[in-house]
């Protein structure tokens, strides 16, 4: 097979209509002649691609909320200047093996990754189009060959040609979003299909403070535990019903400054 195999079109067995092939389906019937027919998949390869949902808009918005969760540095959704996005249709290797009933399917970048990220993109169930060359001017032009998708299949998962069910190249709709924050450039790539965010790189909360407030907690709670335990070694149990008491003191005259403290950090960093 070619590294690169072009796009297919299968024609009916009965009167060569061009017959739509869906995704994961052995069998079509002709819309002209009624005829059943049986499509071998795992002898050819499909090109589809996936219908963009998300416009450029929504992307950015979508691009903010996440630079204003919890993974981000404070305030990275209103310091960021975001440039103008590039849309474009990145290409996955789409794999289907079926086990009996059971159908599992692995996908593989055909390009090379400027978000390594990228490799975590899901592919919406039932999204699948048949491409369409009107596309062509914005797609990314697969640079992974065929026989090394299938060598990183056997490496990976032991999956071997002879198991493989149905094989497609499947364009993927994203924006890529460079933004800067402090004189420094970052990049980000939102799927337009489902809005979700992927990148490698970005200004990340500092988590030392948070870390330090969590060792300290733990010491002062782990030592305050231990006063009932003195209580009833140095006093038997009457002394342990008095630290018990003191203990539950030192607990909530603990908890005001520590919690006081992980609020503070948590409006600065």
């Amino acid at each position: 097979m070619d590294a690169f195999p072009a796009p297919v079109q299968i024609l009916c067995r009965q009167c060569s209509a061009p017959l739509p092939i869906e995704p994961g389906s052995s069998y079509v019937e002709c819309e002209y002649c009624g005829t059943t027919n049986v499509v071998e998949k795992g002898q050819t390869v499909f090109h589809y691609a996936v219908q963009a949902t998300v416009d450029e808009a929504e992307a950015v918005a979508a691009l903010r909320r996440w630079m204003a969760g919890n993974e981000t540095i404070k305030g990275l959704d209103q310091a960021a200047k975001i440039e103008r996005p590039r849309f474009e249709y990145f290409p996955m290797w789409l794999v289907r093996r079926r086990v009996g009933r059971q159908e599992i399917v692995f996908l593989e970048p055909a390009a090379a990754l400027a978000v390594s990220e990228l490799k975590n993109l899901a592919l919406p169930a039932g999204d699948l189009q048949p491409y369409d060359e009107a596309i062509d001017d914005e797609i990314v032009k697969a640079t992974v060959p065929y026989e090394t998708m299938l060598g990183w299949l056997k490496e990976e998962h032991g999956l071997r040609p002879a198991e493989i069910h149905e094989v497609a190249l499947v364009h993927l709709p994203v924006f890529h979003f460079v933004y800067n924050y402090k004189d420094r450039r970052y990049s980000a790539v939102v799927d337009a299909a489902t809005g979700r965010v992927f990148c490698n790189i970005f200004p990340a909360k500092w988590e030392v403070p948070y870390r330090t407030i969590g060792a300290v907690a733990f010491i002062a709670y782990f030592l305050a535990a231990l006063i009932p335990l003195f209580g009833y070694l140095f006093a038997g149990g009457s002394g342990m019903a008095l630290a018990i008491l003191i203990y539950v003191g030192v607990v909530v005259a603990l908890s005001v400054p520590l919690f006081s403290a992980a609020a503070a950090i948590s409006k600065k960093v």
